[in-house]
């Protein structure tokens, strides 16, 4: 994550890359640089992890309490399914004691173990107890073939279901951030997952069911060109930031562990998760939640009607190739029109072209984005045209 770094937003995310998706795109790199230290990256990092047991049996009941105590839905849509063979090779290999790799979740302020790694070899031995697949192709326990849960003797069924797994879990209060680099860890040998795709399946609730149906709103789509992929959650990404700035500048946003106004410090991930567990607390037809649906709604509209002609969230460039989608101008400028709702259409076009020409304005778009110093700045600026 670099945020306090210098940073040029024209480079590249990385060396296959050849064109970001949107200016700011590097901050959704789950990855930390093999060059910087733990301390260096997140010096008052805290790290909570538990090494527990537990028999599949067990983990299995967790998952069948309602509400369930086990949640293995977390959107991981990139993640391969595994194939028939890989099932089977699993359940035999129980049955013939070959010990299996440490398992890691994430425990939620609920006490919800929400699977960070193992999710198939859950899914796998839960769904062979409940009988939705047969034993078939084993190269070692031949005469199993054939067979499912039910088939097997009660010695082997025991077998499976006391079968003990290592669980590592990953406890409150640690970091967003190192939770973030330990999700990327143990997920290095698939495709990585970035940090909003980790949000998103560790937040679940009123927070991701809004992010959602903000992403799909039309005049969002139209005010960002279609720009923002909804793969990888990208687009989810941008309107995240959307949400946490407005209330952070609006004061609307709570620490859910403190009970004080939310601040930011420079921390973009803990920020956005913060943000995400304060939503989490509120129903979804909480006012505050219709407000944030209206204020996004008229503020996407509005940037259809009078930015998207001016150039839209795009910074300016000479020659005939367009720079790609800006993600703090889009922020920021969002805000600025949640402010000014009541203001003219020539107001906002004369506003919009006197921010553009601000160079100071603009390096808080291009360098050291997330500093606290910079949003600081880039706010104090953008609050010089909102009357009060």
């Amino acid at each position: 994550m670099k945020t306090e770094n210098s940073i040029d937003l024209e480079m590249k995310i990385d060396e296959n890359s050849t064109q970001l998706d949107f200016e700011g795109e590097e901050t959704l790199n789950p990855s930390i640089s093999a060059k910087s230290s733990i301390g260096s990256v997140y010096p008052n990092a805290v790290l909570n992890i538990v090494r527990d047991t537990a028999s599949v049996f067990q983990l299995k009941r967790k998952r069948e309490k309602c509400p369930p105590l086990l949640d293995l839905t977390p959107p991981f849509q990139r993640e391969l399914v595994w194939t028939k063979k890989q099932k089977c090779e699993l359940i035999e290999s129980i049955l013939m004691g070959i010990p299996l790799p440490a398992f890691y979740v994430r425990e939620d302020m609920n006490g919800v173990y929400v699977v960070v790694d193992g999710k198939q070899r859950l899914s796998t031995l839960f769904d062979f107890i409940d009988g939705k697949f047969k034993l078939d192709n084993l190269t070692i326990l031949r005469d199993k073939n054939k067979m499912s849960f039910e088939d097997l003797s009660p010695v082997e069924q025991n077998k499976i279901e006391d079968y003990s797994l290592n669980v590592n879990v990953i406890k409150s209060p640690t970091d967003d951030q190192v939770t973030f680099d330990l999700f990327d860890r143990v997920n290095r040998s698939g495709t990585k997952l970035n940090n909003q795709e980790m949000r998103n399946a560790l937040y679940q609730g009123t927070s991701t069911k809004l992010i959602d149906e903000l992403a799909q709103v039309g005049s969002f789509l139209k005010a960002t060109e279609k720009s923002l992929p909804k793969k990888h959650m990208k687009d989810r990404y941008i309107v995240l930031r959307f949400i946490a700035f407005y209330l952070l500048q609006e004061h609307m946003s709570k620490d859910t562990e403190t009970g004080e106004i939310l601040e930011y410090k420079s921390n973009l991930e803990d920020f956005l998760g913060k943000t995400m567990r304060f939503l989490n607390t509120l129903p979804v037809d909480a006012p505050l939640v219709s407000h944030v649906k209206d204020i996004f709604k008229q503020c996407m509209q509005r940037a259809t009607d009078v930015l998207l002609p001016l150039g839209g969230f795009r910074l300016p460039q000479e020659g005939t190739q367009r720079r790609p989608l800006n993600m703090a101008f889009f922020e920021s400028v969002s805000y600025l029109l949640s402010r000014t709702m009541e203001e003219s259409d020539t107001y906002i076009e004369d506003t919009y072209y006197e921010l553009l020409g601000n160079q100071e304005y603009i390096s808080t778009l291009t360098y050291s984005v997330d500093s606290a110093q910079q949003i600081q700045k880039r706010y104090s600026i953008i609050r010089k045209y909102i009357k009060m």
